[in-house]
């Protein structure tokens, strides 16, 4: 079987970027970082091996911003139109894809992660990942 090859872009199309399979962590993380850096409910990344991952373009046009330690949080973004891009975490061997940013399926089926530090105007995920009825 041929490894899956996914293909990437920010919202204007200046960075892009190709992963190849297989891939680590597929996850919905609903932590109040994860909200905040999303602007959303949660955060959807797909996670992937540092020797399996390209930048095709753009690469120079993104901003990285880390939290002060002790936090090994971070966030990563186009210069041009602000969307979530790619980021090295600070391990140094893996990727974080925002997993909106990708169209293909990545054949990974997604899993629930921190669920002990969510919002309470937002519930019922762990349901609508499951697929039971809300």
């Amino acid at each position: 079987m041929a490894e899956k090859i996914l293909s990437g872009a920010c919202l204007c199309g200046a960075v892009t970027y190709e992963l190849t399979g297989p891939f680590d962590f597929f996850g919905f993380c609903q932590c109040s970082l994860c909200r905040k850096v999303t602007g959303g409910a949660f955060a959807t990344n797909l996670f992937v091996a540092l020797e399996r991952f390209t930048w095709a373009s753009g690469e120079d046009n993104r901003i990285d911003y880390k939290m002060p330690p002790p936090k090994k949080f971070g966030n990563a973004a186009c210069k041009t139109c602000g969307s979530r891009v790619p980021r090295v975490l600070s391990s140094g061997d893996r990727v974080l894809i925002p997993a909106g940013s990708i169209m293909e399926d990545p054949g990974i089926a997604p899993t629930l992660v921190c669920t002990e530090d969510h919002t309470e105007w937002f519930t019922g995920l762990e349901k609508a990942v499951s697929g039971e009825p809300r």
